[in-house]
């Protein structure tokens, strides 16, 4: 018996309380201690989830750091390319004659850069400059900046001068753990003259021509063009008589923003033996709206391509 006659019955002992405490009834809950789980136990998801999202992040910020950047495309892989293409037909009267076809090579300089998320690539040093015959009579012009961007270009020499129906622009962009890639389609008017017959200083063409973008979607390309005048280059020590054509074009639709491009023509021919660039497009996103600057210039080597 304890004092006031209270029981302890065996194997059961009271538990301690602080002084001036009522004391605990036999039988009852820690309350206290069972209301202390909950939290616990979020605060252990909390943990698990946490460290997932910074496993995440450091998994993109990985391989971000260690994505791969394009390299320049080698001459003998566009000789390569060119000799599976097979030859075309001759073009019928023009002020320009068809070019040799083969691979020809540009010396230069150049960058393109994304701002979201934040990524550049450099032009090749020595860019591959493909012309091809075609069956109509037209022939292609393709420049391969990297293995990650090139553009091409029709061209069809007639009376009306050097008409150019269409051209494309491919670029792919690494991002570590994605990818993206595009395909820009641009589709004149097949009456489309860059070039008259008798190109005269500060005489004006314009063109407009609808783009399609398989990142992106429709758009527009409204172009102005000035005839700056003639000039001789030196191309691998030879005199190449030349004209200069500045070229700016207004984008709008999905993608907005212009290019201004200076081109140099052999005048015998039609053939770009100098390409000076500077773009900007914006596009919209939903992480926000992605602007892209390209700038760069380029001059053959050579007016003797490899077969």
């Amino acid at each position: 018996m304890t004092a006031h006659g209270a029981r302890v019955s065996v194997g059961e002992r009271a538990a301690p309380t602080e002084p001036g405490a009522p004391p605990q009834r036999p039988g009852a809950k820690d309350i206290g201690t069972r209301g202390r789980r909950w939290p616990r136990r979020i605060l252990v998801a909390a943990g698990v989830f946490l460290l997932a999202v910074v496993g995440v992040c450091a998994y993109f910020f990985t391989a971000y750091e260690l994505r791969t950047h394009p390299g320049a495309k080698s001459v003998g892989a566009a000789v390569h390319s060119f000799r599976g293409s097979g030859s075309g037909s001759t073009s019928p009267a023009s002020a320009y004659r068809v070019p040799q076809a083969g691979v020809y090579t540009m010396a230069g300089e150049g960058l393109e850069h994304i701002s979201l998320p934040p990524n550049s690539q450099k032009d090749g040093a020595v860019m591959p400059v493909t012309v091809s015959n075609l069956a109509s009579g037209c022939w292609r012009w393709r420049l391969d900046f990297t293995v990650a961007h090139w553009e091409d270009y029709v061209f069809c020499p007639s009376a009306s001068g050097l008409l150019q129906p269409d051209n494309r622009i491919y670029q792919a962009w690494d991002f570590g753990a994605m990818s993206i890639t595009n395909l820009a389609t641009i589709t004149c008017p097949a009456d489309t003259v860059v070039l008259p017959p008798e190109p005269k200083p500060a005489a004006v063409l314009s063109w407009e021509c609808p783009e399609q973008n398989t990142a992106s979607g429709p758009g527009l390309s409204s172009t102005t063009a000035r005839i700056v005048g003639p000039e001789t280059l030196r191309i691998g020590g030879v005199a190449v008589p030349t004209v200069e054509v500045q070229q700016t074009a207004v984008v709008s639709g999905t993608q907005t923003g212009s290019a201004t491009s200076d081109w140099w023509f052999a005048t015998s021919t039609g053939l770009p033996v100098r390409l000076d660039r500077h773009i900007v497009v914006h596009s919209p996103s939903p992480i926000g709206t992605i602007t892209y600057t390209e700038d760069g210039s380029g001059q053959l080597t050579s007016l003797t391509p490899r077969t």
